[in-house]
């Protein structure tokens, strides 16, 4: 099982492009019909992201973003930089962050606005779907140093989006999710409506896992993996308070630790460890 704990701290980093794809399903809307949010590819590698043929606009509104690797693990992280601050100081403050400097965690989320984004490895692409106003936006990869500025340009139009399966809410140190058994399979909306900004791992873990070993793991602050962990796992993008995105995984059914390792702006502390995790069965 991997433990995410840190891997925001690509916001140092390099370049590439964005373009956007068909419609879903191809058929125009009707005049009194919002058509289907488009979907937008987007190719991640350690050295570029790059999207359809390289453009850096888009229009404004909802948009399904399927994210591709052709090698290694890799997940595009959407986000919008505050007036003033650099993408220096947004890559040495992450980096700090993760470290534990309050400080820096507190500068990191005033000044970035974290919109998601979704994870992917060979032959298994990831999907997420994101509303973006009108502004400019960091594409970045949480694995490499690779990024694009995307401009995104245009009011809002009205667009449909895929039917969600469930919900997960983050709250401040917690979940809420429905249904009580989360799909295995589909899409789910994840809301942010606490303080700080979230990011939700799920990780499949051993059917006897209970509540009295995670806490024990966490305590221990161990960096090996858990003897209860299983492989599959699954990572949305961070996500700023009052903010939500659609993502969609495919991971084999069974029971599952949902957690957050974003550091808090309390204590610096991955928000896991201050008891922000929930064993949840995925069906």
């Amino acid at each position: 099982m991997r433990m995410r704990k840190g891997a925001i701290g690509a916001l140092a980093i390099a370049a590439s492009a964005v373009t956007a794809g068909s419609l879903l399903g191809g058929a125009a809307a009707s005049a009194s019909s919002p058509a289907k949010a488009p979907v937008v590819v987007v190719h991640m590698s350690s050295k570029a992201i790059t999207v359809g043929h390289g453009i850096h606009r888009m229009r404004a509104g909802s948009t399904i973003f399927k994210v591709e690797s052709a090698r290694g693990d890799h997940e595009l992280q959407i986000a919008k930089l505050r007036p003033g601050y650099s993408l220096a100081e947004a890559g040495a403050d992450v980096n700090k962050a993760f470290g534990g400097d309050v400080a820096a965690v507190r500068r990191v989320d005033a000044n970035i606005v974290f919109r998601g984004g979704a994870e992917a490895r060979p032959g298994h692409p990831g999907y997420a779907a994101v509303k973006l106003r009108a502004g400019d936006y960091v594409f970045l990869d949480q694995s490499s140093n690779a990024y694009v500025i995307m401009h995104v340009h245009g009011t809002e139009p009205a667009r449909t989006l895929p039917a969600r399966r469930g919900s997960v809410t983050t709250f401040t140190y917690g979940f809420g999710n429905s249904p009580a058994k989360l799909p295995a399979k589909g899409w789910v909306h994840v809301n942010n409506v606490s303080d700080q900004p979230h990011f939700v791992v799920f990780n499949h873990v051993k059917p006897g896992t209970t509540g009295a070993m995670v806490r024990k793991y966490f305590h221990g602050m161990s960096e090996a993996p858990p003897p209860w962990g299983l492989r599959a796992s699954i990572s949305t993008g961070v996500i700023s308070p009052n903010v939500g995105q659609l993502v969609h995984y495919n991971l084999p059914p069974g029971k599952y630790l949902m957690a957050c390792f974003w550091p808090d702006d309390d204590t610096g502390m991955p928000h896991a460890v201050m008891g922000m995790w929930k064993l949840v069965w995925l069906s």
